[in-house]
C-alpha cells in the first residue's frame, strides 16, 4: 500500500504542532512549515518524526511557492494539506492602522490562496484534499476584531471558489472552523490584551476602553472556566476530514463555534448585531445569562 503524505503549514502553533502529531500517529508521512528559524528547534524536537520542514514567512506570501514545492518533492507525493496558521490582531476598525490590516489579510487569506496553487497540481494527481482553518468569526463579526473578522470572511468565499473549481479533479476542499483554542499564543494574546488596555491613549479609552475591558473580560472568564477547545480536538476533526469517504465541506469544532456557526445562518443581521452587542455592554463582573450558556468567546489566533 503506498504510504499517504500530508503537508501541514504552520506546524509550529499550538494547533499546527497537534495536527503534526495526529497525522503521524495515523501513519502520514509529513512535511511541515514553521513561521521562523527560531521555532525549527523546538518544532524539530517535538515532531521528531517529521520527514521535512521548511521556514517560510506567511507574511510574503510570494515566496511561499519554493518551500512548499520543496517539501511536496522532499515526500515524493501529497495527498493532503492542512493549513493551521493564522493571526488575530484586536483593534477599533477606526484605530487598526492599514499595515496591520493587510498583514492580517496576508497570513490569513492570501498565504492560504498561494499554498492552494502551489500545491493543486501534486493533489490533482492523488485526488487529494486541503483544509483551510477558517472561524467562526469568518460567519459573524465581533468587534475589536476588524482586520482578523474581513481575513476570515474573505477565506469563506474563497474556499467556496475552491471547492467549486478542484471538485472537477476529485480534489476535496474543506474548512474547518475552530472555535476559541486553548493554546499557549491564546494565554499570551490576553497578556498582550492587558499591557494594551494599561497604555491606552485617553481618547481611545473614552472611546474604545469599555469594549477592550469587556473582550477581556470574556476570554478571562473563557480560559477561567475551561470553555476553550484543545487543539487536540481540531486535530482529529481533521484526521476525520482526510479520511471520510465524502467529508463534510466545513465543520465547526467546540461549542462556541457550533452556536455561531448555527445562529448566522438562523438569524438576521439586526438580530446578531444585538446578541454580539449585548454581550459587549455587559460591564464585568456581570455576564449576560445567554450569552455565557452560548459559550461565546473572542476567536483565538490558531499560530503563525
Amino acid at each position: 500500500m503506498t504510504e499517504l503524505t500530508a503537508l501541514v503549514i504552520g506546524g509550529n502553533g499550538g494547533m499546527g504542532l497537534s495536527v503534526t502529531r495526529a497525522l503521524l500517529t495515523s501513519g502520514y508521512k509529513v512535511g511541515a512549515t514553521v513561521s521562523s528559524a527560531d521555532t525549527l528547534f523546538a518544532f524539530t524536537k517535538a515532531c521528531p518524526d517529521c520527514a521535512a520542514v521548511e521556514v517560510a514567512d506567511l507574511a510574503r506570501s510570494e515566496d511561499l511557492k519554493t518551500p512548499v514545492e520543496r517539501l511536496i518533492h522532499n515526500l515524493g507525493s501529497l495527498n493532503a494539506v492542512i493549513i493551521c496558521a493564522a493571526v488575530a490582531p484586536f483593534a477599533p476598525a477606526e484605530t487598526t492602522s492599514l499595515d496591520v490590516f493587510r498583514r492580517t489579510m496576508e497570513i490569513n487569506c492570501l498565504s492560504n490562496l498561494a499554498v492552494y496553487q502551489a500545491c493543486l497540481p501534486a493533489l490533482r494527481r492523488t485526488k487529494g484534499r486541503i483544509i483551510l482553518t477558517g472561524s467562526w468569526s469568518g460567519v459573524v463579526a465581533t468587534p475589536m476584531m476588524a482586520s482578523y473578522v474581513a481575513s476570515k470572511f474573505a477565506l469563506e468565499g474563497m474556499v467556496d471558489v475552491m471547492r467549486q473549481e478542484a471538485g472537477a479533479w476529485g480534489v476535496e476542499v474543506v474548512l474547518v472552523q475552530p472555535g476559541a483554542l486553548d493554546t499557549q499564543m491564546m494565554r499570551r494574546s490576553q497578556a498582550s490584551l492587558a499591557k494594551v488596555i494599561a497604555e491606552l491613549p485617553g481618547d481611545e479609552a473614552a472611546l474604545y476602553g469599555r469594549l477592550y475591558r469587556q473582550m477581556k473580560y470574556r476570554a478571562d472568564e473563557g480560559l477561567a472556566a475551561q470553555k476553550y477547545t484543545s487543539p487536540d480536538i481540531v486535530a482529529s476533526i481533521v484526521v476525520h476530514a482526510l479520511k471520510a469517504e465524502k467529508p463534510e465541506t466545513r465543520y465547526p469544532v467546540g461549542s462556541d463555534a457550533e452556536f455561531m456557526c448555527d445562529m448566522a445562518g438562523s438569524r438576521t443581521d439586526r438580530e446578531i448585531d444585538a446578541f454580539i452587542l449585548d454581550m459587549y455592554r455587559t460591564a464585568p463582573p456581570e455576564i449576560d445569562e445567554q450569552s455565557a450558556d452560548a459559550g461565546a468567546m473572542a476567536p483565538s489566533e490558531e499560530g503563525s
